[in-house]
């Protein structure tokens, strides 16, 4: 099927890459991974990353590409590392020629014309990788960092349960084509001082229900420390890693200062549903929500607070 599927690129003289809102460093990665890979591919094709400028982009010196609605209309769409159509950061990829989806989330609906959906694979950037290296293809060094810097990024350093001998198979080739390991990891996981002193904060808010803990931040609460809300909503990280939780939340009050986002995650213990419920979605064991109301919010706590744990 990938091949299949990528073989449409050949066909095609712009090729458009989208991916979701909010980006994570896998959105991103997979994104300027391809763009970088085709435009060494094939020189005379036109690439374009669209999207928003966000946090992740701007950290990592990468710009998002602005064309007219005419070349999108031209060209081969490709989403990345999208689960459903409502979170694509660009609606246009729908007036595409042809489109095409690659994804790791597990498939809840059908977007693209075309789609290779993998949910045992612990990032987007890892069914490229592999793609990448069934076909015995050298990349630029600039690709495999960007592939390199979401896989690590998506997995935290190849540490949650969907991690699998192929995600060590796509570190290995992305290695050999010269990435900096060291550099990688001070892009993903290095920290300004005013990080370090807001994730003090999201612990400071921490609540432990039964094998559940979770933390409420407001605008105010990042805003203090010069952080927007994508940063702000990333640091659900920190709350894991307790001997005695099984499932952790963070709660972020967006940008409208009305509603929430939620950023749930666990050890084992399935939440994807819970997400699903509430207008989200994700990962079994890592998944998301935007646009809560506070009684939501209230709401979810409850069912994971009382959720049966083995």
């Amino acid at each position: 099927m990938p091949n299949a599927i990528l073989e449409s690129v050949k066909d095609f003289n712009t090729i458009t890459i989208f991916r979701h809102v909010f980006a994570d460093m896998d959105a991103i990665g997979s994104q300027f991974g391809l763009k970088y890979y085709l435009e060494s591919a094939y020189p005379d094709k036109k690439i374009y990353c669209l999207g928003s400028n966000c946090p992740v982009s701007q950290r990592n010196n990468v710009t998002m590409d602005e064309v007219d609605d005419d070349v999108v209309a031209s060209s081969l769409a490709i989403v990345l590392d999208t689960s459903n159509a409502a979170r694509i950061d660009d609606e246009r990829y729908k007036f595409a020629k042809k489109s095409i989806r690659i994804d790791h989330h597990a498939q809840v609906e059908t977007i693209c014309d075309e789609e290779w959906i993998d949910d045992k694979a612990s990032a987007t950037c890892e069914l490229l990788a592999l793609y990448l290296q069934e076909n015995k293809v050298n990349i630029p060094v600039e690709s495999a960092l960007m592939l390199y810097l979401g896989l690590t990024a998506d997995n935290i350093r190849f540490t949650t349960n969907n991690v699998r001998p192929a995600t060590f198979d796509a570190a290995k080739y992305l290695f050999e084509q010269g990435v900096d390991v060291t550099k990688v990891e001070q892009l993903n996981f290095s920290k300004s001082i005013e990080d370090y002193r807001y994730e003090t904060v999201v612990r400071n808010h921490t609540i432990l229900n039964n094998k559940f803990l979770y933390s409420i931040l407001e605008c105010e609460d990042y805003e203090e420390y010069g952080l927007n809300f994508t940063d702000a909503k990333d640091k659900v990280y920190c709350l894991a890693g307790i001997d005695c939780v099984e499932m952790w939340a963070l709660f972020t009050r967006m940008e409208d200062q009305i509603h929430y986002s939620a950023s749930l995650r666990s050890r084992n213990i399935p939440i994807r549903d819970v997400a699903m419920e509430f207008g989200g979605g994700g990962h079994e064991c890592a998944s998301g929500i935007k646009n809560l109301t506070r009684d939501q919010v209230d709401q979810i706590i409850e069912i994971l607070s009382n959720r049966e744990v083995a």
